[in-house]
């Protein structure tokens, strides 16, 4: 059995090196596409308009009653700004202001991205300092933006009043532990070596806007546990010809960075509430027993 998968995984590297070879070697860079998704996912609908845009940065107020700070995904993972996301909806009727940004090369903040967690923290200092509040507020994020919510409640903790955490993590090394495509596959199916090839030719800047979408489907189909509930973004012909989002490959070179916060849980002094689908394939139950 252990000459097995040793056997199998030989297999899988080489198979592994083949694929990068004839699909990465063979490709030049394409551009980068910032700002993209204000076009491309808009789908004949409207997105709102930012309450301010100042130095490149769009931020939101949406609501009424008191106001919550909701961190946005850093990566481009997403298909509408988070002001009108299902979280900032369900927010609002709680009788909140949902307080946000757009990431700074993502839908109206036409700022120039760095892709790190200070880029992150300081934009929403600037969010709360730009709509005048002063007072510690509560924070919410998910999955990946829980990652950019529990560093402002550590590294600005006189702001946090409360903490909120959905399907989110302490750092990346326990998303690679834990997380895709371990979490979904064995290393003998398709899917796992597919999730792994797309993942190194769009992170390492030979990948297409088709590679991001069906890197994006794969990781969106796992994370539903009623797989009917799924619908795959849809890829045209001239996404072979068009780069991956800007945000895409500024938070990739954070993410093999090895961004951790593991060692720094203690430092959150906000009362805090973990959420977490017992299901969840990107930021697994284990990543939030963690954090508790």
């Amino acid at each position: 059995m252990k000459f097995q998968t040793i056997f199998l995984g030989i297999l899988g590297v080489a198979g592994l090196g083949i694929l990068a070879y004839r699909g990465l070697a063979a490709h030049a860079k394409l551009p980068l596409l910032q700002n993209f998704e204000e076009g491309e996912y808009l789908n004949g609908g409207t997105y709102l308009e930012p309450t301010s845009i100042e130095n490149g940065l769009a931020v939101y107020a949406v609501g009424s009653g008191e106001p919550v700070l909701l961190l946005p995904y850093p990566h481009a993972h997403t298909i509408e700004p988070m002001a009108q996301g299902p979280l900032a909806d369900a927010l609002v009727e709680m009788g909140r202001t949902v307080i946000t940004f757009d990431v700074p090369g993502a839908y109206k903040s036409t700022r120039e991205p760095v892709g790190d967690i200070s880029e992150m923290l300081s934009a929403a200092e600037e969010t709360l300092d730009r709509l005048d509040i002063d007072q510690p507020v509560d924070v919410v994020g998910h999955s990946m933006s829980g990652l950019t919510a529990l560093a402002f409640a550590i590294e600005h903790h006189e702001r946090t009043n409360r903490l909120v955490l959905i399907g989110s993590m302490s750092g990346f090394p326990t998303v690679l532990k834990n997380g895709l495509p371990k979490s979904a596959w064995k290393a003998t199916e398709s899917e796992f070596w597919k999730f792994i090839f797309l993942g190194l030719k769009v992170k390492s800047g030979f990948g297409n806007l088709a590679d991001h979408k069906n890197l994006q489907n794969i990781m969106a189909f796992e994370s539903f546990y009623d797989k009917s509930l799924f619908t795959a973004l849809e890829i045209q012909p001239d996404d072979k010809h068009q780069g991956v989002p800007v945000r895409e490959m500024v938070w990739g070179g954070t993410m093999f960075q090895r961004l951790d916060f593991a060692d720094r849980l203690s430092s959150v002094h906000a009362p805090t509430l973990i959420l977490v689908g017992r299901f969840d394939a990107e930021a697994p139950l284990v990543c939030s027993e963690e954090l508790n």
